[in-house]
């Protein structure tokens, strides 16, 4: 297996509860996004949530 190289990105951001109908709380909106909205299908809308990016090297 060859060696990889490894990012991950960190993404915080405060819901607008308004947008989650019928989540109580962050934990259920945080549910909801992980179903419904993907961080993968909408990148650029979470440009601005990114507080870090590590890179590692993995090796194979």
């Amino acid at each position: 297996m060859a060696d990889k190289i490894r990012v991950t990105v960190t993404y915080e951001y405060t819901p607008d509860m308004k947008d989650y109908p019928g989540c109580g709380d962050v934990h259920a909106a945080a549910r909801l996004d992980a179903d419904e909205n993907d961080v993968r299908l909408f990148p650029e809308a979470y440009d601005e949530d990114i507080v870090s990016v590590r890179y590692e090297g993995i090796p194979g």
